[in-house]
């Protein structure tokens, strides 16, 4: 009797113990599928056959909302641009004046002798030394121009050389200092410019003056005019004029020399509101595509895409990715090579533009808030 209740007991736990296992067995596989289910990688959906996407930035550009102020920052900065080379390469307003030095030397000589003779004599001298004057002029014209085109030249290439180091001084990595010295080399350089070309100026009418009292000299020994007071006279009217030509120029000298001066403390002005202007596009550049970027990544969340890629080599390689790999040799067009890809630019256009009509309403509402007041 014993022995049958304990074999009864014995069975009652084997089959106890069996339920146990079974019910852990379902519930392992219960598990299993909702894990397996879970796991199991999204199907692309809308026609989606690629987990891969490209995206054409320069098409997305032009349609952000910010893309206009984009272009008036590039258009302020471009003739902050031009307002410089201006200042570098404009010298016609810092030439000196169109001004004889010393025009015709012995033109205010005036005869005042009794005999008619003397009279159309001196009159004959004073017309065939203003024509005797241009002869020399012309003779050493030639001369004179290329005296001057030499120095011209010189100063020139050594002028353009400073403005072509500003205009790089972002590529040739020249700090504020460095550019302050150029400009200080391009204010010295035409200071000694025009020294240069008023001394040779000076020296060509001093030949001129000189050869053409020598021959009035000798033209007047040949017509009996050997006047000493008159032609003394002559030389002190032609010392006048060549002293208050010195001080035209002194004055010219001190005016352009004050100009100079005016250039450069606005040209520092332009440097630095070039730098602010260049920091503002960049700026503005980056929040643009981060704004593409972020769209890029709310379509790729939409069709289950793993990768963006984006095709233009100023901007991100990735939109919506943690990694910075290089696929630049792999992009060509919009499409990766080797591999299948989908273009996701027109759904990232449709949420750009539906941002532009947002601003364009917003804009419609602030204006006709500001005419009710």
């Amino acid at each position: 009797m014993q022995e049958k209740e304990a074999k009864q007991a014995y069975n009652k736990r084997n089959v106890a113990i069996g339920g146990i296992v079974c019910l852990l067995l379902i519930m392992i596989g219960i598990g299993y599928y909702i894990w397996h289910k879970n796991a199991k990688t999204p199907q692309p959906i809308d026609g989606v056959t690629s987990a891969i996407a490209v995206v054409d930035v320069d098409k997305l550009m032009p349609e952000h909302v910010n893309y206009n102020k984009l272009l008036q920052l590039q258009a302020e900065k471009f003739l902050i641009l031009e307002k410089l080379k201006s200042y570098a390469t404009d010298t016609a307003s810092l030439e000196p004046p169109e001004v004889n030095p010393a025009p015709n030397v012995f033109e205010n000589v005036v005869d005042q002798q009794d005999n008619l003779r003397d009279i159309n004599l001196r009159q004959q001298i004073k017309e065939e030394t203003a024509v005797k004057e241009n002869e020399i002029r012309a003779n050493l014209a030639e001369e004179k121009n290329a005296a001057i085109k030499e120095i011209t030249d010189k100063y020139t290439n050594e002028i353009l050389n400073c403005t072509l180091k500003l205009d790089n001084a972002k590529n040739l990595r020249l700090n504020k200092e460095q550019q302050d010295e150029l400009l200080d080399e391009m204010e010295r350089l035409k200071v000694e410019r025009g020294k240069a070309v008023f001394q040779i100026e000076q020296q060509f009418n001093l030949r001129v003056a000189n050869e053409l009292m020598a021959w009035r000299a000798e033209r007047e020994k040949q017509l009996g005019l050997n006047n000493l007071k008159q032609h003394q006279a002559d030389v002190e009217d032609s010392q006048q004029r060549i002293a208050q030509e010195q001080q035209r120029n002194n004055q010219y000298m001190q005016d352009r020399l004050n100009m100079l001066q005016a250039r450069k403390k606005d040209s520092e002005r332009l440097i630095i509101l070039l730098h602010t202007k260049n920091n503002e596009i960049e700026l503005l550049k980056k929040s643009i595509l981060k704004d593409i970027s972020s769209k890029a990544a709310k379509v790729a969340i939409q069709k289950h895409l793993k990768l963006v890629v984006a095709n233009v080599p100023f901007s991100d390689n990735f939109l919506g990715n943690a990694d910075s790999l290089n696929f630049d040799n792999n992009v060509l067009n919009g499409m990766v090579v080797g591999v299948d890809a989908i273009d996701i630019t027109d759904d990232i256009l449709t949420l750009l533009r539906s941002d532009r009509e947002k601003a364009l309403q917003n804009d419609k509402l602030d204006n006709t808030d500001d005419s009710n007041e």
